[in-house]
């Protein structure tokens, strides 16, 4: 069996979402739908194209933020990284059950005058929410 790496996401690259072809095209399948522990926040990342959040961590707060785990072929993890733009990154998530995974994260000097999203739960929900 071939080793793998899990990935949390929490925006374009979810099921359904712009950028999931970035992990369906890597051989990445889907795990679960969970959320992080508390103590993240997220915000709307300016001039993205395709639009996508960015998630910190900050343990003041009790948010949680919902997300999707993916395991990923480990052969195929550096081709995934050098898709990824800045100001995103990947760091340790830890999620709602006390484990951690490798996950999205931002830089938090980009997210300096942006709308943070948290209240909303997640990336699906602020989408829904600006359908009307």
């Amino acid at each position: 069996m071939a080793e793998t790496i899990k990935i949390a996401v929490c925006g374009a690259h979810m099921r359904g979402l712009p950028l999931n072809h970035q992990l369906t095209e890597l051989d990445a399948t889907f795990v679960s739908a969970t959320k992080t522990a508390p103590g993240y926040r997220l915000y709307d990342v300016p001039e993205k194209v395709p639009p996508r959040p960015g998630m910190v961590r900050d343990s003041t707060v009790q948010s949680a933020v919902t997300l999707e785990v993916w395991s990923m072929p480990l052969e195929h993890f550096g081709a995934f990284m050098i898709q990824i733009a800045s100001p995103l990154c990947i760091g340790t998530v830890q999620l709602e059950d006390g484990s951690t995974v490798y996950g999205f994260l931002c830089e938090a000097d980009a997210l300096k005058g942006a709308e943070e999203i948290t209240s909303f739960g997640g990336w699906r929900e602020y989408l829904a929410s600006k359908q009307g």
